[in-house]
């Protein structure tokens, strides 16, 4: 495992768990991007894009979708603004917080290096890493970080 590092601006984190929460409603999915800038194994995220602006994401108590037409205008909107795919970051309803098979196989991005968090209860609560699955892509495919490597790979800003 490379030596993997998220740095995450602290009203970004705010505004993502807002509005996770809201668009929850303690009942459904929600999912979000986050986008910023690379470098080497160094994300920063900077921005967030909520999927439900983004189009339809026909958010169900265990599942969320965001339209391959969505995906293809983000990655052209992205190139023109100069901005990478730092990260995706979405709810599950309860403390599982690994990657579903969906989760797995629908990915938004297969770049090493792309985070993926999950957080729990429909992101109800407060920001916790220690409950929070942060996952990572590599060439074998999707690592799950134990709470005491998350905290040592995750900084807020």
């Amino acid at each position: 495992m490379s030596a993997a590092f998220l740095e995450i601006d602290s009203a970004v984190l705010d505004k993502t768990l807002h509005g996770l929460r809201e668009r929850s409603a303690g009942r459904r999915e929600s999912g979000a991007i986050w986008v910023g800038d690379l470098d080497g194994s160094h994300a920063v995220a900077r921005r967030v894009l909520f999927f439900h602006e983004l189009c339809d994401d026909r958010g169900e108590a265990l599942s969320l979708e965001l339209s391959e037409e969505a995906k293809f205008n983000l990655y052209s909107d992205l190139a023109t603004r100069g901005l990478k795919l730092v990260g995706m970051v979405h709810s599950h309803p309860e403390d599982w917080v690994d990657l579903s098979y969906i989760d797995r196989k629908n990915q938004l991005c297969s770049r090493i290096g792309f985070w993926s968090i999950v957080l729990p209860w429909y992101a109800a609560q407060t920001w916790n890493l220690a409950q929070t699955g942060v996952h990572i892509r590599t060439n074998e495919g999707w690592f799950q970080f134990s709470p005491e490597e998350a905290g040592d790979r995750i900084a807020i800003r």
